[in-house]
């Protein structure tokens, strides 16, 4: 009986310091709240799509975001997605919970096409109306008011993007997203890099991540190509001939294209 005793203690009190370690470990981040408006295909503005950036904290796992859209001007809402959190577990929360009963409840129906995208470069082609030029890490059209949990799409930054397809009402749209931290977890966060070639021809070029080892690409006039790595600056390099090249250090922050330089006589790489 008191070995049974014993034993149950000590399945107690190690259950109790793995979670314990587990709490240490994980913790929960508010990354943003912010309301951003969408107005009417009709308003004068025009302006029918908008977006939200937001970086993530080194070792995210996921995040946990909730899309709350109202009417323009009458958005409210009693408690944040933060709050919620902490009262369902904080830390603890687990993945699998069903967070979509966590969307705030009204009976608007309104609805808003809901985009996250991994890098600046598509964003501003989707504002920009640059259709066909664009591809999301997800997509969710004609969404309502919705919460999800996003395991993928990891990068130090993102971008969410929102367009209205009402022909009359504009929208406002409350973006909550809250990171799930977790301290034991590598960063690994993947930073993106985009080329895109306005020489007039297909172009023969080199990228490395350390000035010495080199890998050969090609890219078709008019097409762009995105890199995905995880330190935050890359190295580039293109030949005109044998003795004429360019070398550049380049970073995810800025825009570039390969072009054709005509006051040197040679290709190039400028930021746009």
């Amino acid at each position: 009986m008191k070995q049974t005793r014993k034993l149950l203690l000590l399945v107690v009190s190690i259950s109790f310091l793995l979670g314990f370690s587990e709490t240490k470990a994980q913790s929960l981040v508010q990354v943003l709240d912010e309301t951003i408006t969408v107005n009417s295909i009709y308003a004068l503005s025009g302006n029918t799509r908008n977006k939200a950036e937001i970086r993530l904290p080194e070792k995210t796992k996921s995040y946990i975001y909730r899309i709350s859209v109202f009417k323009k001007g009458e958005g409210g809402i009693n408690k944040s997605l933060l709050e919620i959190l902490n009262d369902f577990g904080g830390a603890k929360v687990s993945l699998m919970t069903s967070f979509a009963n966590f969307a705030v409840k009204n009976n608007d129906n309104l609805a808003v096409d809901a985009f996250i995208f991994n890098n600046i470069y598509d964003a501003e082609n989707f504002i920009g109306r640059k259709d066909g030029n664009w591809s999301a890490c997800k997509s969710m059209p004609n969404r309502q008011n919705s919460c999800f949990v996003m395991s993928q799409c990891l990068n130090r930054d993102v971008f969410f993007g929102f367009r209205n397809n009402n022909i009359s009402q504009g929208l406002d749209v409350k973006l909550e997203v809250v990171a799930l931290v977790d301290s034991t977890q590598k960063a690994d966060h993947l930073f993106s890099f985009k080329i895109v070639n306005s020489s007039g021809r297909e172009i023969k070029y080199l990228i490395s991540k350390d000035e010495q080892n080199w890998e050969q690409d090609n890219l078709r006039h008019s097409y762009f190509k995105s890199y995905s790595i995880e330190q935050r600056y890359m190295y580039f390099k293109i030949y005109t001939d044998k003795q004429k090249f360019v070398y550049y250090k380049i970073n995810p922050e800025d825009r570039y294209k390969i072009i054709w330089n005509t006051n040197k006589a040679m290709f190039d790489l400028i930021r746009y």
